[in-house]
């Protein structure tokens, strides 16, 4: 009992930790690019400062997963925590800095150090998780995904209150201090707990980027995914664009703006304790599948406001932002397992390594989608566009990753129930248009 005590309490600082870097992803959303333009900086480059770290991590996922293994899993988890805090604190101190080039250059430089970070924690997080209790993975999983879902979603309500009470650099210094002292204190027990495990829990497996170059060639694997993609893409879109559309259009005060961000967090903390169990009952492919319908309705709805100005609202926001937020996290909450299923059924890794797998895959889709979101979608693309085609061109894409993903997981027997663990050794894998019959229990 005494070890699965400790157990529990490390995977609750665990989850901590995650829901910390989740908040230093996010937490720049709601004043950063406000800040930005009284620096001088333009909105096509204040998309390229933000996605600067969605680009560099993943590319950063590609150059760490020939590096990545089981060994040195909980350190690239703290390390990269770690790195992450002092770019934020580097983030804050640029108050300080020039309008014009020198700031927002400096600014791209923050982000993309930051980047590297986030992709040392994320290409090790899931398997360093689950390497704590195998028995555990079901709840572990969706542990992992509830903590950085939430820690994206609570980071701009945080960061708006902190921006509008104390000014620009205080949230930068207040979360990446707590992130910094949170690593340490989790070094320091990690090595005692490490003491503690069996020598069988420290086999050293790892990936190689042929693995990932096989999983990217395969244009099931990249269809699959694309709900991932199209969630995070949305995210950093929002992130862009949402706090000056808020304070332009609506008139909303900076805290009013902030408000609007902590409702979202609220849904989607509400979306997420929903789907927290269903993982366990064997719901993830199904719940997989309608994520990107529900990511299409809520953008859909945002675009209606261009054509009713009575829905420019508060509230109707608020209720656009909640369709979103239950699509991201029924697609977020449920990826491991997918990806983890269909990396199998593809013979591409066995064993533990097809978590090094799936944490690597996940952690370039989300830069990816943060990437492109903010960059393209939130840079370029709204720029010559506006707020609203960027919002239903995305909603168009959500619709046609619906279709195909209902299609693609319904061939491969994902719409059935499944559940965590490998298959057994009577599993018979099925051509793709066929049906492939998981096992039922872990």
């Amino acid at each position: 009992m005494k070890g699965n005590l400790a157990r529990a309490f490390y995977i609750a600082l665990g989850a901590v930790l995650i829901t910390s870097e989740g908040m230093n992803y996010s937490m720049i959303a709601p004043f950063f690019p406000i800040e930005a333009r009284h620096k001088g900086t333009s909105d096509a480059m204040i998309g390229l400062v933000i996605g600067s770290f969605s680009l560099t991590s993943c590319i950063s996922s590609i150059i760490l997963s020939k590096f990545v293994s089981s060994k040195l899993q909980f350190f690239f988890v703290i390390g990269g925590c770690i790195i992450a805090g002092v770019c934020l604190i580097c983030l804050g101190l640029l108050e300080f800095a020039s309008p014009g080039p020198s700031f927002y250059i400096m600014s791209m430089l923050c982000r993309m150090l930051n980047g590297f970070a986030s992709a040392m924690m994320w290409s090790t997080a899931y398997p360093a998780m689950c390497s704590i209790n195998e028995k555990w993975t079901a709840f572990l999983a969706p542990l992992l995904e509830f903590s950085a879902g939430f820690g994206v979603i609570i980071g701009p309500p945080i960061g708006s209150f902190l921006y509008s009470s104390w000014g620009y650099a205080t949230p930068f210094y207040v979360i990446g201090a707590f992130q910094i002292i949170l690593s340490l204190y989790f070094l320091s027990i990690t090595f005692s707990f490490a003491c503690s495990c069996k020598a069988g829990d420290t086999v050293n497996n790892t990936i190689s980027v042929k693995i990932l170059y096989k999983l990217a060639k395969n244009y099931r694997m990249v269809l699959i995914s694309f709900p991932f993609i199209l969630s995070t893409t949305m995210v950093g879109l929002i992130d862009t664009v949402l706090a000056p559309y808020l304070v332009n259009v609506l008139q909303m005060s900076t805290n009013l703006e902030g408000l609007v961000f902590a409702i979202q967090a609220t849904f989607f903390a509400i979306a997420n304790i929903c789907n927290f169990p269903l993982p366990n009952l064997g719901y993830s492919g199904i719940l997989y599948a309608i994520g990107p319908a529900l990511t299409a309705l809520g953008g859909l709805a945002f675009c209606l406001q261009a054509y009713i100005t009575a829905l420019q609202s508060f509230p109707y926001v608020c209720f656009c932002l909640s369709l979103i937020s239950f699509g991201s996290s029924a697609v977020i909450m449920n990826c491991y397992l997918v990806y983890d299923k269909v990396t199998l059924h593809m013979e591409i890794a066995t064993g533990e390594n097809v978590k090094l797998v799936s944490a690597s895959w996940v952690n370039i889709l989300f830069s990816s989608g943060g990437t492109f979101g903010a960059t393209f979608f939130g840079g370029v693309f709204y720029h010559r566009f506006g707020i609203f085609p960027a919002f239903f061109t995305l909603s168009l894409v959500a619709v046609f990753s619906f279709t195909i993903n209902v299609f693609l997981l319904h061939s491969l027997g994902l719409l059935q129930k499944i559940y965590f663990g490998t298959p057994s050794s009577n599993e018979v894998i099925v051509p793709l248009l066929g049906s492939t019959k998981f096992p039922e229990n872990s």
